[in-house]
């Protein structure tokens, strides 16, 4: 056998421990993905469609950079986030909070077509949202905060409106925690929704 060869094999068989060594102490896991609740909406009284007299236009979602991310984000300890290995949204969260949102707004707003910014889209109320946070905490709870603003239809911005919502989780894992975000993105619906509503 040549010094090459052994060489060769010696390598190869170098290589073959270290990958050994590595999912020795980094097993493979089964990566899992999670979308938000869908939205349950209740039987109307009447069959009749409801009159969309208003558009309502989903504009900038900006989200913080720590959650600018596909995987779950879990705090730790009071300074300390960490992002999920194997657990992550089915899409980036903005598309996710996106979704999630139009859903719960156009469930709540029987008058109102919740759409996209799109071209050609007729002047419209358009809601501007920021979120800070949007993840679990080691202590059992969901966290959802940030700001929204409503800019009018004939572009007056409105105040900026703060929010902070805080879930307990039903039990231990994952499920339960994008349940229980889910569940703050309903109460963010909510406060959103009444305060259209009060609009003229």
């Amino acid at each position: 056998m040549t010094k090459k060869i052994q060489l060769r094999l010696g390598l190869a068989v170098l290589l073959g421990l270290s990958l050994s060594g590595c999912f020795k102490s980094n097993p493979p896991v089964k990566t899992e993905r999670y979308s938000l609740p869908e939205v349950t909406t209740p039987q109307p009284a009447t069959t009749q469609t409801p009159t969309l007299t208003r558009t309502l236009a989903l504009g900038r979602l900006q989200l913080a950079d720590y959650l600018d991310t596909d995987r779950i984000i879990i705090q730790t300890d009071d300074i300390t986030m960490q992002p999920a290995r194997d657990h992550l949204w089915v899409d980036n969260l903005s598309q996710e909070l996106r979704r999630g949102l139009r859903a719960r707004l156009a469930s709540r707003l029987g008058n109102t077509l919740v759409v996209d910014p799109q071209p050609g889209l007729p002047a419209a109320n358009t809601l501007h949202l920021t979120i800070e946070q949007f993840h679990g905490q080691m202590r059992g709870y969901a966290v959802l905060s940030g700001q929204w603003q409503l800019i009018s239809a004939n572009q007056v911005a409105g105040p900026s409106r703060a929010f902070k919502f805080s879930t307990p989780l039903a039990e231990n894992g994952y499920p339960a925690l994008v349940r229980a975000l889910g569940q703050d993105l309903d109460l963010l619906s909510d406060q959103i929704a009444s305060q259209l509503q009060t609009l003229p």
